[in-house]
């Protein structure tokens, strides 16, 4: 089987889809990667006109995705990212596309504008042979609309290469053994990290105000700030403003992996997620994430929420957490499931259903008439 796998900017593909491709090399088929701008490899195939947001360059993309799925005689194509996956599915392949779908782009579904996306949504599922999901939001409103061989979730995402987040103990249990019978949890300082892009549907000042709230109670603590983005500056500034240079952080890019292990837990403050990988990643090393209750986010075991936007109640649940020693307490969570290997053999399977000649189900998915 040759594999075609598309996204918006190689990027997308950098960050999610390596352990999935070798997977399927592996196993014996062939993948061609394509994007509008180059993966780290500069292996992938350039989209001329291909970017984060539709543009100008619609007519060009349309025809360098065609020439792609030519040149590389391709049996079937994976597209994620909004701008991709609409481009692709538009452009008359003569091919089976599958949507993997990282997140609709709505929290509840039910403001106008996002009645808008819906109705975009389903237009696109006319041209459409099978939808990955991954938070049950999503796969309810697909469910309504896709039937059900056609429509894969998986309950991890792509999920992780395991030795790259390798499980630790929390900081509060490295200490000498003495240490740890003259002092209760709370009394050291706690490490909270937060992880993500600086920009308004992450909602990183959040987090800023969270901090605030957590020195208002006197706790000692310490939270850092990880990511890039155009809002980062805006934050900075508030972290001065409020006094918080002591205990905040938001110095730009680093190591996940590396910033997890040396926390006691994960602060996360997105409007909505498709199914945040950082905190798959916090299972994975062995820390509970502390978040509002939002789409993709609510899938995630172990996490601890409130409700959305309710700052208040998030830094008392991470005082509670804190100071009863729970928050530094095993997780229950079999990390094992998060391995990369089961999604990849997962999708390798439908994308072999749908290439499958005496498959008497292929064409297009009939879109149901659901409410939106």
């Amino acid at each position: 089987m040759r594999i075609g796998v598309l996204a918006s900017v190689g990027h997308m593909v950098d960050s999610f889809f390596h352990e999935i491709i070798d997977s399927w090399v592996d196993a014996g088929h062939t993948v061609s990667v394509a994007a509008g701008t180059p993966t780290a490899d500069g292996e992938s195939v350039v989209i001329s006109g291909l970017g984060r947001r539709p543009g100008p360059g619609t007519l060009a993309a349309w025809s360098g995705l065609r020439a792609w799925a030519r040149d590389e005689a391709l049996d079937i194509v994976l597209t994620n990212s909004a701008t991709a996956s609409a481009l692709v599915r538009t452009a008359r392949l003569r091919i089976p596309v599958v949507y993997f779908c990282h997140g609709l782009h709505w929290n509840t579904g039910t403001r106008l504008s996002d009645g808008v996306w819906q109705i975009v949504e389903e237009a696109l599922l006319r041209r459409t042979d099978a939808v990955i999901t991954i938070n049950s939001d999503d796969h309810a409103w697909f469910t309504a609309r896709v039937a059900s061989r056609r429509l894969l979730r998986l309950h991890t995402g792509v999920g992780l290469d395991l030795d790259r987040y390798r499980e630790a103990s929390p900081p509060s249990e490295e200490r000498p053994p003495q240490s740890l019978q003259s002092q209760a949890p709370h009394e050291g300082r706690l490490e909270l990290v937060w992880i993500g892009e600086f920009s308004a549907r992450k909602r990183p000042e959040s987090a800023v105000d969270v901090a605030a709230g957590l020195r208002f109670l006197g706790v000692d603590f310490r939270l850092r700030m990880i990511g890039e983005g155009s809002r980062r500056g805006v934050v900075n500034d508030r972290i001065r403003r409020l006094g918080l240079t002591q205990n905040v952080a938001a110095a730009g890019s680093g190591s996940a992996a590396a910033a997890l292990r040396g926390s006691h837990g994960l602060l996360h403050t997105a409007t909505w997620e498709g199914l945040p990988r950082v905190m798959l990643e916090g299972l994975a090393v062995g820390r509970r994430a502390y978040a509002f209750d939002v789409k993709g986010v609510r899938d995630v075991p172990e996490a601890v929420l409130v409700a959305d936007g309710d700052v208040d109640a998030l830094v008392a649940s991470i005082w509670a957490e804190w100071s009863s020693g729970r928050m530094t307490a095993p997780l229950s969570y079999d990390r094992t499931a998060l391995d990369s290997t089961r999604s990849a053999d997962a999708v390798r399977n439908l994308l072999e259903a749908l290439t499958d000649p005496s498959d008497p189900g292929a064409g297009r998915i009939a879109v149901s008439r659901g409410t939106r």
